[in-house]
């Protein structure tokens, strides 16, 4: 894997260096992500406003899941080549995930590389924080790539988020911004509608309470929901289970996944969200959203991954790894919101639904450098 990654590196860098001869198209936007082939959430937001303010503004959108460089392999290259090629003459670059084509060649002055994460919380550990760990990226790896190398600006959720992000992305924390992300803004906008919309979906939401689970991904086969299912109370509540677009949680027909619709959107219809290490608890918070957090594999996690924030300390009386003893707390109803409140306060600085426009407000101030 290491020939592949320096072949990678070096032939990114020979390509690059006679692509940057192109002159710089100075209202041209490249939007890169890994995460999926189609846009995410916060790259049509930002789009939708950059339009919206400036007609005359260029977005390339280069969108591709890539899981490892050798699945489609031919394909993934084809895709960097892309990259290099639209990054050779932008003025901005705006990503949400790890890119190669980003880290491991050297720009122009002039490009203005702005990275806003795809999470708004570090509740786990991740990228430079879990280098050498099991479920984290092979050190050699990450040190021949340069990985998260080249940014101008990281965008954070809240001040005290961005000390992980420091950590994990490499940077001190003057490079970054807490402007918390696009989808925030979403949530707070559009939850009454996008409630609405969901139960005219599935009318079966409107009979019962409404239980979120939205575990994070793993890399190992622990997998607690079959646990968490056989203890529910199912005359009371609504299951809901959104596994992560890597995995498939174990499930069974007592259960929904009201497909239609992300993780996201759903959180506008639950009276419950259940979660673990995942950012979502960080989305749940902002439209208040009662969380729990089930961590049956707590120690293990920390041991193989990380864990940033002390869970146990921040939602007191939240956090369970029994199945049984988190039903037994989501049938007595006595949720304390102001353990929600303290949380949100201090782990989201932008609750005013302005998060996309300090974005497109730094996009602009970029371009005009």
């Amino acid at each position: 894997m290491a020939v592949i990654n320096y072949l990678i590196k070096y032939g990114c860098r020979f390509i690059y260096f006679f692509m940057k001869f192109k002159k710089v198209d100075n209202n041209k936007v490249v939007f890169i992500s890994r995460l999926d082939s189609k846009k995410t959430l916060d790259i049509k937001l930002l789009e939708e406003k950059l339009k919206e303010e400036n007609k005359n503004i260029k977005c390339v959108f280069l969108c591709k899941r890539v899981t490892s460089i050798t699945e489609d392999f031919f394909g993934n290259i084809k895709y960097t080549l892309s990259c290099l090629c639209n990054l050779a003459n932008a003025k901005v670059c705006v990503t949400d995930s790890f890119v190669p084509a980003i880290s491991v060649v050297h720009h122009k002055k002039s490009l203005k590389i702005i990275q806003i994460w795809h999470s708004m919380g570090a509740i786990k550990k991740f990228a430079y924080q879990s280098v050498g760990n099991t479920s984290g990226r092979d050190i050699k790896e990450a040190k021949i790539l340069n990985m998260h190398g080249n940014y101008d600006y990281i965008i954070s959720g809240s001040k005290e988020m961005t000390k992980y992000f420091s950590e994990a992305f490499g940077y001190s924390e003057k490079y970054f911004l807490n402007y918390g992300l696009p989808r925030m803004d979403y949530l707070l906008k559009n939850e009454k509608k996008l409630k609405n919309k969901i139960l005219k979906d599935y009318p079966i939401l409107n009979k019962k309470k409404n239980v979120l689970y939205a575990p994070t991904f793993r890399t190992t086969n622990d997998d607690k929901t079959i646990e968490l299912i056989k203890n529910i109370d199912f005359n009371k509540y609504n299951l809901i289970v959104k596994s992560h677009a890597r995995q498939d949680l174990k499930t069974n027909d007592q259960v929904l996944s009201c497909e239609k619709y992300s993780a996201l959107d759903l959180l506008c219809v639950s009276d419950y969200v259940i979660t673990d290490y995942s950012g979502i608890a960080i989305e749940a918070a902002i439209i208040n959203k009662k969380t729990l957090y089930y961590v049956f594999d707590y120690e293990k996690y920390q041991k193989n991954n990380g864990i940033n924030i002390d869970l146990y300390k921040e939602m007191k009386g939240c956090v369970f790894k029994d199945a049984h003893d988190l039903c037994s707390f989501l049938d007595k109803d006595k949720y304390d919101m102001e353990v929600l409140y303290k949380y949100k306060n201090k782990y989201i600085d932008v609750q005013d639904g302005s998060s996309t426009q300090k974005i497109v407000d730094l996009i602009f101030k970029c371009m005009e450098e």
